[in-house]
């Protein structure tokens, strides 16, 4: 049947409707699991030691590197988490990744941050990912990111989901979210460019960079509920002071049905629920790397300011002074069936030995696709491990 226009309007009324609908209708409470305090993250996440699966130009080092270079630092009731700014880094600069020793599943997670890094060749992400990450076995079991950009080319925070092809979102539930915009629709993790399905999130109040920092930045909560019935997946965030009663710091449970319209929402419940399995958080900054690369001269002033991605990187290290995060606090809350638990495949971390090396050195077998545009950099395939020679980075098969 041919559809006319006003056929056509009433199915998307229809879709957006009961978009609607699967949002606010499912009433579920979930109840503190792990508050973890500044202090907590040192004895409760690895530090990441492998190779950038993504190709970034940074050297993750361990906790006890990190400490001591203060790339690391508990201060003030915050943990800080650094790139080096040392002036000139012709090996890739130093950087911190850190995951999780617990998996956790359906939840909310709700992060407070008074900063997020950003600027030129920065790319910083919160998310959770499929416990087999490091296995090759992604994106099966999926990845939620919560909180990402590079080179600070969208002026509102940007969340996605990755998963095996299949997984779809409608283009048209933009309309039903606080001032964001859905850019993707496909959630495949498998595509040329890999974006995932993907929600840019609105920009007032701030969700991101330096106006969310000087506005004292806020609390990000990501809410994942797959059950039957369940909501889906959903990003809010709030302004310092602007949460919800009971995501006050001393709650003991959230109910999520009343925080009124997500800045994002994957309606993925009844279609894709089997492409998620148990997570580990994780929070990184890396620099370059097959995203920011690949959108280098698309950033606003980045390629005008510092020429090549690659220059900045290796000879301008105070340009990385904002490229941390300052992270106040992070609560998971989770049903009664879905308590978090230690994850069984602590690979995804590599071991936290103190010069830095892992046990393991390969890349993960997702290589460059992982939460970024195909594996190149300045428009040369990247198939090999990048280094430096004489100052320039060059790559090495």
């Amino acid at each position: 049947m041919r559809l006319t226009a006003s056929h056509s309007a009433a199915a998307a009324l229809t879709v957006l409707a009961l978009a609607t609908e699967r949002v606010s209708a499912a009433v579920s409470t979930f109840s503190l699991n792990k508050n973890y305090a500044p202090n907590d993250f040192l004895s409760d996440f690895e530090w990441y030691t492998k190779p950038d699966p993504t190709l970034g130009l940074v050297n993750y080092i361990s906790q006890s590197q990190a400490l001591a270079s203060n790339l690391t630092e508990v201060r003030g009731g915050s943990l800080y988490l650094r790139v080096d700014t040392t002036p000139t880094a012709l090996q890739g600069r130093n950087s911190v990744r850190i995951t999780s020793k617990a998996a956790y599943s359906d939840g909310v997670y709700v992060l407070n941050v008074s900063h997020v890094p950003y600027g030129c060749s920065v790319w910083p992400a919160f998310w959770t990912v499929t416990t087999d990450y490091d296995t090759g076995a992604w994106p099966k079991g999926g990845e939620i990111d919560i909180v990402e950009n590079a080179n600070d080319e969208f002026p509102g925070n940007l969340a996605s989901l990755h998963t095996e092809p299949g997984c779809t979102i409608p283009a048209n539930i933009s309309s039903q979210l606080s001032s964001s915009t859905v850019q993707y629709t496909d959630c495949s993790g498998l595509t040329a460019e890999n974006t995932g399905c993907r929600i840019q999130m609105g920009s007032n109040p701030p969700t991101w960079g330096a106006a969310l920092n000087k506005n004292g930045g806020g609390t990000f909560a990501m809410v994942r509920d797959l059950s039957s019935g369940g909501s889906g997946i959903s990003v809010f965030y709030w302004q310092q002071g602007d949460e919800p009663s009971d995501l006050k710091r001393t709650s003991s449970s959230v109910q999520p049905s009343g925080w009124g319209t997500p800045a994002a929402h994957f309606d993925v419940a009844a279609t894709c629920a089997s492409d998620f399995g148990p997570h580990n958080i994780v929070f990184d900054t890396t620099l370059a790397g097959t995203w920011a690369a690949n959108t280098w001269n698309q950033s606003g002033n980045c390629a005008a300011t510092y020429g090549a991605i690659t220059d900045q990187v290796a000879y301008n290290g105070s340009s990385y002074s904002t490229a941390y995060w300052q992270i106040n606090s992070l609560r998971v809350f989770t049903s009664s069936s879905s308590s978090g638990s230690s994850s069984s495949n602590n690979s995804s971390s590599g071991n936290n030995n103190s010069n830095g090396n892992s046990n393991s050195n390969s890349n993960s077998n997702k290589g460059a696709a992982v939460r970024g545009l195909s594996p190149m950099i300045g428009g040369a395939a990247l198939t090999g491990v990048l280094a430096v020679v004489a100052g320039v980075f060059v790559l090495v098969v």
